[in-house]
């Protein structure tokens, strides 16, 4: 596996973070809350388009690994909306 997937991959780990920095803002009472649920959706909004961004470079240079590079794509572009819908709602 390519190197600039390696790090789409860990980019969505970035994204995993936020999601839990969300979810622990939605369980949390206080002024706080509004810090660490802004925190959390820039977090994971910024690990989805690394992710992205990244899986796009990889699809261009790597072409046996184009496939993987635009399900990964597909994937990062469904969460960002569906975090723009959360966030939009919240």
């Amino acid at each position: 596996m390519p190197w600039i997937l390696r790090l789409a991959i860990g980019s969505l780990s970035i994204f995993v973070v936020g999601a839990v920095m969300i979810a622990w803002a939605c369980m949390s009472t206080g002024w706080e809350t509004l810090s660490r649920f802004a925190w959390g959706c820039v977090t994971a909004g910024a690990g989805l388009i690394a992710t992205a961004l990244l899986a796009v470079l990889s699809a261009i240079i790597h072409k046996s690994w184009r496939r993987f590079s635009l399900a990964l794509i597909i994937v990062s572009v469904l969460l960002f909306l569906g975090l723009l819908i959360f966030a939009k709602f919240a």
